[in-house]
């Protein structure tokens, strides 16, 4: 048997997808992560302008209702955002997950090649050892004569 596992050149690129995989999924953290700040700072603002001013000043009023509708739209559209985000997050953990599967199955494979190889060394081991007794009686004999 071959001492040499001949998928390792696959299983080192398993390896290398599924480390690029683990670091999409560290990068769609973090854009989520940022997104999420975004909403927290845009719900901020918009509990600062829940101040109503004096409705007896038509245009004032008005402006601030134009303003926190405007603000209240933004932070729609960062809510928005945040999902797909935190979707992006769910697809990626997805592919890391299939990424490291693949690269499971390739080593359970250079497992078995490893304890094939261990159980070969083994069987030769004790051959070898099988065999001492008949080649001392060989010498033994050769001696005698």
């Amino acid at each position: 048997m071959s001492p040499r596992f001949r998928l390792s050149s696959i299983l080192r690129a398993r390896k290398a997808q599924e480390d690029a995989a683990k670091g999409g999924v560290a990068r769609a953290r973090a854009e989520a992560g940022a997104a999420d700040r975004q909403v927290e700072a845009k719900e901020a603002e918009l509990q600062g302008r829940m101040i109503i001013p004096d409705p007896s000043d038509a245009a004032a009023f008005v402006a601030a209702m134009a303003a926190r509708r405007a603000v209240a739209g933004e932070l729609s559209l960062k809510i928005q955002k945040a999902e797909e985000a935190a979707r992006r997050v769910g697809a990626s953990v997805d592919t890391w997950s299939a990424a490291s599967q693949r690269r499971r199955m390739v080593d359970k494979l250079a497992e078995r090649h490893q304890a094939a190889l261990r159980q070969a060394d083994a069987a030769a081991d004790q051959r070898a050892v099988d065999d001492l007794p008949l080649d001392r009686r060989r010498t033994d004999r050769e001696n005698d004569r």
